[in-house]
């Protein structure tokens, strides 16, 4: 028997920037939702009828955190059958490129290299293709809110505080002619994400520093 989907939730943010023709124009992010801990993962993985209980399938988890890092580390990309690859890049300092070889003489390159990020490339093969327009198909979308963000006063200070509108609430007004003005302000998240920005495209993969 067929299962449903579970949504993910899209909500729209106005481009409120002066300085682009996609000024007042509203753009799709992700309305994610709260972060699942690793033990809610491994009870997750229990309940869709694993062969191991919550807590062997949690001290595998907690394994592969300690292990992946420490090869990575060493320049090792992990590949995680067909979820995809960890890998590691350098960052280099601002204004610290090798002008020539003779300069790399004696190098050390702690001195060029500002950090070491651990990258996730998705799996983009034919049968399990991770990326973009084909892992979409196994999304099932949902409109729900418009994203905004108004200036409140707290203590005496003004803060930027996230509001959420349902879009159909929002084209109920419209239609009624009882329309709200939208809330100055510039900001705001929701909940951290947003898989592109506000021209649409896609976002990078995500990194992690060590």
């Amino acid at each position: 028997m067929a299962t449903k989907k579970i949504s993910m939730g899209i909500n729209l943010r106005k481009n409120k920037s002066n300085i682009t023709s996609a000024n007042g124009k509203y753009y799709p992010e992700v309305d994610v939702q709260k972060t699942l801990s690793l033990r809610g993962f491994a009870q997750h993985m229990t309940d869709h009828g694993s062969l191991f209980g919550r807590d062997v399938i949690e001290a595998v988890l907690i394994k592969i955190t300690q292990c992946l890092p420490e090869l990575v580390a060493q320049g090792v990309p992990v590949q995680l059958g067909n979820l995809g690859t960890f890998y590691p890049t350098a960052k280099v300092k601002k204004g610290a490129a090798v002008p020539d070889i003779a300069s790399m003489e004696g190098l050390n390159p702690n001195d060029i290299i500002q950090g070491i990020h651990i990258r996730f490339l998705p799996d983009m093969t034919r049968e399990d293709n991770l990326c973009g327009p084909k892992f979409k198909e196994a999304c099932a979308l949902e409109l729900r809110n418009i994203v905004d963000t108004e200036e409140v006063v707290i203590n005496g200070k003004t803060r930027k505080v996230q509001t959420l509108k349902p879009i159909a609430t929002a084209v109920a007004q419209l239609r009624s002619g009882n329309v709200t003005p939208t809330p100055g302000g510039n900001g705001g998240s929701t909940g951290g994400n947003t898989g592109g920005d506000n021209g649409g495209g896609d976002g990078g993969g995500d990194d992690l520093d060590i």
